[in-house]
């Protein structure tokens, strides 16, 4: 029997005993074999195994060479030292592939609090790396995690976990060369939440102050409505109809009102003008934005017959409008996630990007199994960039001129998002750009994640999206009628025992507010009085703040991250930023 293989199994069961079990089949051919003349020939006959000139052992996989056939501990530790700078304000060391675990192993040593990530979708990989290797450095390191046999859905939503944007890769050609297809899906799911994480950022940085102001005046609202958890999982085996305002939704229009009697209505706030101008009120409207333009899509409108769902963050004048009533759903902003915490919880969408995957979230959270999709078409088929009527549209021919005619006006729009011909669902090219093409990968991933829920789009000529179906109009009106149990579901409502636990939770929570604020008020103060004191120590403050209820707001509050406390010009600038920030958000 294999003695280096005898104390990594031990090693590695009793840290990973779930894991180990899930591998209990190959584990035990791995133990049946190990050590005998057939060792190399069934365990590991993807690799030709040899010493380095140093000695090391050293191996090559579909005749590459997977380390150095000179020093392989030499060519890793040259790698790491590559990105020793990038790896100290890391969160997670990722390795997609690591062959005989030189790589991880110096990682290991050179920083121990960090999370390091092992990537393999072949068991019998890893199991071969400890069957050759003593990988003990690994098994007694305080953060590892072995992603062995996982999906590439399940492997990003680990590193998610961990910041994508605060991760350091490695990935060599050579390691990942026996699964090509599984590592290529893999960096283009991480290229993706890369994009997406860069947007996120972009965004915060962009409406951080929007989206703090309009929670302040919103949150007294917001905090005691009801919330669309009223609805979840109520709608089961109903139809839902989600509305965006592309160009094909006028093909849908006319045939609303008999829908109405067949699926529940969800429309996105820029599509509700066209839908109000053929007489259509939808049962629920989508308004998630921050901005005021945003806002402006339904000013002037009004719906008496549709339930409005709006987020804490949205324009305050959004609460204005005329209509069944609103709902909630969860704030992306930590100030209303303050207070949802002690009012109760109203139920959370997602963060998808864009008001369409809201909304389609709504429809899955409901209970739903079938979703149609109706002018969300991602494109711009016909160059055409939205639907006759909207907002969109009627602002573009209220403010051309004859210098700048509404053609011109919608130029920026065709073209002004890194544009590029994509396939529609029947393959004819269409006209797409790179912020619609993310909202698309945002439903196919989630689409994929629930199997449970089938999509259709009754408008093909969009930009393609796998996991949606093509649903042809003229089957639309061999659906059943479902107005008794449709009118059942829109009833629902909270109770009066809830309401008056929201109202008095929300007391306990301005109180609980406020004193945090003066604690992090207070913590600042003495931070910028004893700032230039030979002891002054940074990560102190930053400590108490950190242990703080409102640590996660303060976060979004300050100019960089808290973590960057280093240099008094930098620490001055953050807790300035905080006393400011405290000061004038008491409630």
């Amino acid at each position: 029997m294999n003695s280096i293989w005898n104390k990594n199994l031990s090693l590695f069961k009793q840290r990973f005993p779930q894991l180990a079990k899930m591998m209990e089949n190959q584990i035990s051919f791995f133990e049946k074999y190990a050590g005998t003349e057939n060792e190399k020939s069934l365990l590991y006959p993807f690799w030709e195994i040899s010493n380095a000139k140093n000695g090391g052992i050293t191996a090559k996989e579909n005749l590459l060479q997977i380390h150095s056939a000179y020093n392989p501990q030499r060519e890793a530790e040259n790698l790491i030292n590559s990105k020793k700078d990038e790896i100290k304000d890391a969160n997670a060391i990722i390795f997609e592939g690591f062959g005989l675990f030189y790589a991880p192993k110096i990682v290991a040593a050179l920083f121990p609090k960090k999370t390091i990530i092992l990537i393999e979708p072949d068991i019998n990989h890893f199991l071969a790396a400890m069957l050759l290797v003593d990988a003990e450095e690994l098994f007694s390191h305080n953060s590892i995690i072995f992603a062995c046999g996982a999906s590439t859905k399940q492997t990003i939503t680990l590193i998610n976990q961990f910041g994508i944007l605060n991760s350091v890769f490695f990935s060599s050609p050579a390691q990942i060369s026996h699964a090509q297809k599984y590592f290529s899906e893999l960096s283009t799911l991480i290229q993706r939440n890369k994009n997406k994480e860069k947007i996120n950022n972009a965004t915060l940085e962009k409406f951080r102050t929007l989206w703090f102001r309009n929670s302040k005046r919103n949150i007294y609202k917001t905090a005691i409505l009801e919330g669309v958890n009223i609805y979840k999982s109520r709608a089961k085996n109903l139809p839902f109809l989600v509305l965006g305002a592309g160009p094909s939704l006028q093909k849908i229009l006319p045939r609303l009102k008999e829908l109405k009697n067949k699926m529940i209505i969800v429309c996105v706030d820029t599509a509700l003008r066209a839908l109000l101008q053929q007489k259509i009120q939808p049962d629920f409207i989508v308004l998630t934005d921050p901005q005021y333009w945003a806002y402006r899509h339904i000013a002037g409108l009004k719906s008496p017959e549709s339930i409005l769902i709006a987020e804490n963050s949205v324009y305050p004048s959004v609460f204005k409008f005329e209509c069944k009533k609103i709902v909630c759903c969860q704030s992306q902003i930590p100030v209303a996630q303050f207070f949802e915490k002690y009012c109760g919880k109203q139920g959370y969408l997602g963060a998808g990007g864009s008001v369409a995957s809201c909304a389609w979230t709504f429809a899955k959270f409901c209970g739903a199994k079938d979703i149609f999709l109706c002018g969300i078409d991602l494109s711009f088929p016909k160059k055409q960039t939205h639907i006759k009527g909207s907002t969109f549209e009627q602002k573009i021919y209220t403010t051309s001129n004859k210098i700048k005619p509404a053609e011109t006006a919608a130029m920026p729009l065709l073209f002004g998002g890194n544009a590029s011909w994509e396939k529609d669902f029947y393959g004819n090219p269409v006209l797409s750009d790179q912020r619609m093409k993310m909202f698309a990968w945002w439903f196919e991933s989630n689409i994929a994640a629930s199997p449970e829920t089938r999509t259709f789009t009754l408008s093909p000529e969009g930009l393609f999206i796998p996991g949606v179906e093509i649903f042809e109009l003229k089957k639309l009106s061999a659906l059943p009628d479902i107005l008794p149990r449709k009118k059942e579901f829109l009833s629902a409502a909270q109770t009066a025992e809830e309401k008056l636990r929201r109202e008095q939770g929300f007391k306990v929570a301005v109180k609980e507010f406020n004193a945090e604020l003066q604690n992090a008020l207070n913590i600042c103060r003495n931070a910028l009085k004893s700032l230039n004191a030979p002891n002054f120590n940074a990560e102190e403050y930053k400590s108490q703040l950190e242990k703080l209820k409102i640590a996660s707001i303060l976060q979004l509050v300050v100019p960089t991250n808290l973590n960057s406390l280093q240099e008094n010009e930098q620490n001055l600038k953050i807790f300035k930023s905080i006393e400011e920030f405290c000061s004038k958000y008491f409630l």
